[in-house]
């Protein structure tokens, strides 16, 4: 069912008020299908820093308030991965629909219990998937739908930043390939239509650290498609003007698609049998805007849009990119570099304003 009155906001509560739970709170002001009810964080910090950018709402350090009210409707999830699980099992109890961080939990057994419960609910629920959202990858689809670049054949995913650095905080989202690189990992499974089939992963533990934060897999899909995903925030940490690597090949029997963007503007090149075709539009961010209409569209119309990701794709990609981690492992693991640069990377950080992939500061 619908909402009966569609003519008020849609009441909705924000969990973790970090850096994504921020980018949801500045969208959300901006539709006026959203009221922000509560915001909910445990930093002191944080909520001053809520109080003054959203006056209106409720700023509180306990969640419990959130679920008891039954006039909220939504509950947005930005936390880390660890509390996601009984977050959102809360939620689906009373009745709220739920938006979602990735990945829904810190355990992949974890992320499959979410999938169930959720699955068997009324609830609406959806994960920021983002690139799902994004014009780029749409007009892309769409060429190929259209037969253009004949069969697809080979994807081709590379996102390679600075970014987020080794123990910066994000250890329940596992390491680079799977807190970031799992977003490539389910947007080469939407092109590709169906399951992943067989991988052959090898990863870098540069600096040294414990984990790797490198990783390129190549593979194939149930339907013969190949794919080759290459991720991670090792791009020049320490150069002097920092730079980026980021782009999507699709490689077809008879023509090709491709963006490239610069976190600013996305370029797609269209090269199909009938037309060539070059767009370049802003490039988007995380597109959440996108992500809150067509929730807010859904819990209107009483039913998921077929655009929203949800709990069971994120889950997937979740699944593989630690599958890809795994095999990784089981290969040559090298490592290259030593714990003094990393310390030299986390001191950068600490001080640029302007960067890829900064924490929240307060």
């Amino acid at each position: 069912m619908g909402r009966t009155n569609m003519k008020t906001s849609i009441k909705a509560a924000i969990i973790g008020f970090g850096r994504m739970g921020g980018f949801f709170l500045e969208e959300m002001q901006k539709s006026k299908r959203w009221e922000v009810a509560y915001i909910c964080d445990t930093n002191p910090r944080a909520r001053a820093l809520a109080k003054k950018l959203s006056p209106g709402s409720q700023v509180i350090d306990n969640e419990q308030a959130i679920f008891e009210d039954e006039s909220v409707e939504v509950v947005g999830l930005f936390a880390l991965a660890d509390s996601r699980k009984r977050q959102i099992e809360k939620a689906i109890r009373a009745k709220k629909h739920v938006i979602s961080e990735k990945p829904i939990a810190d355990t992949i057994d974890r992320e499959w219990e979410v999938v169930r419960i959720a699955e068997n609910s009324s609830s609406l629920t959806t994960v920021n998937l983002y690139l799902r959202n994004s014009w780029y990858h749409h007009a892309i689809k769409n060429f190929i739908a259209q037969g253009e670049i004949g069969e697809l054949a080979i994807i081709r995913v590379c996102h390679l930043t600075p970014g987020l650095a080794p123990g910066e905080g994000h250890e329940y989202e596992g390491p680079s390939f799977h807190d970031c690189g799992m977003h490539y990992v389910d947007i080469a499974r939407w092109y590709a239509g169906c399951e992943f089939k067989t991988w052959n992963a090898q990863a870098l533990r540069m600096w040294n650290y414990k984990d790797p934060w490198w990783l390129q897999c190549q593979g194939t899909f149930e339907n013969g498609i190949v794919f080759d995903i290459t991720q991670g925030h090792v791009y020049g940490q320490l150069a002097k003007d920092q730079t980026h690597n980021s782009y999507i090949d699709m490689i077809g029997t008879k023509g090709i698609a491709r963006m490239t963007h610069d976190f600013k503007t996305a370029v797609v090149e269209l090269h199909g049998i009938n037309e060539t075709i070059r767009q370049e539009w802003p490039f988007g961010g995380k597109n959440i805007d996108r992500l809150c209409k067509l929730f807010a569209d859904s819990i209107e119309a009483g039913r998921a849009h077929p655009d929203l990701p949800s709990l069971r794709d994120a889950a997937i990609a979740s699944e593989y990119a630690w599958k890809f981690l795994e095999n990784a492992g089981s290969n040559d693991l090298p490592a290259i570099g030593d714990l003094h640069t990393l310390k030299q990377i986390w001191e950068r950080r600490r001080r640029l304003t302007n960067g890829y992939g900064l924490s929240q500061r307060f």
